[in-house]
């Protein structure tokens, strides 16, 4: 279901990026009560001298800047969208050794009807979680 993708500079470590693959996921799981195994996620790692901060580049500034992509289904409540900005971004910071003022993080709303679960939309794959989580943001 959701897809975490995180953008860093290439150099780190085996053990960082099996970090940066695990942690977020869970922390997603935790805030939206999903089944870890629905979260998929991934390190995108760009050469040094192809990935910049204000035409400045990571190579030059010898400091990563983590940018993070949250993709997940339209319809949960605010109050998670800003729990995953917060933590997600603060446990990247973390993993990765940066203030947290040099991460990023997006959040893609993507609607149930144009998300593909096994080769079916998730609108009627998942249709009475859908309809739930709905109802839930509706009423907050």
């Amino acid at each position: 279901m959701p897809f975490i993708r995180i953008d860093v500079a290439n150099g780190l470590s085996t053990a960082t990026k099996k970090r940066l693959l695990r942690e977020p996921a869970e922390i997603f799981a935790e805030i939206t009560e999903s089944p870890l195994d629905r979260v998929r996620s991934q390190v995108h790692e760009l050469p040094v001298g192809e990935f910049a901060v204000g035409g400045v580049t990571i190579a030059e500034s010898g400091q990563q800047a983590p940018f993070i992509s949250v993709d997940l289904l339209a319809g949960r409540p605010l109050e998670q969208h800003r729990a995953i900005i917060e933590r997600i971004s603060a446990c990247v910071a973390e993993i990765v050794d940066v203030p947290i003022e040099r991460t990023r993080l997006r959040i893609n709303e993507i609607p149930p009807h144009d998300w593909g679960i096994g080769g079916v939309p998730a609108s009627e794959r998942r249709k009475a979680e859908i309809d739930a989580r709905r109802a839930d943001s509706s009423d907050g």
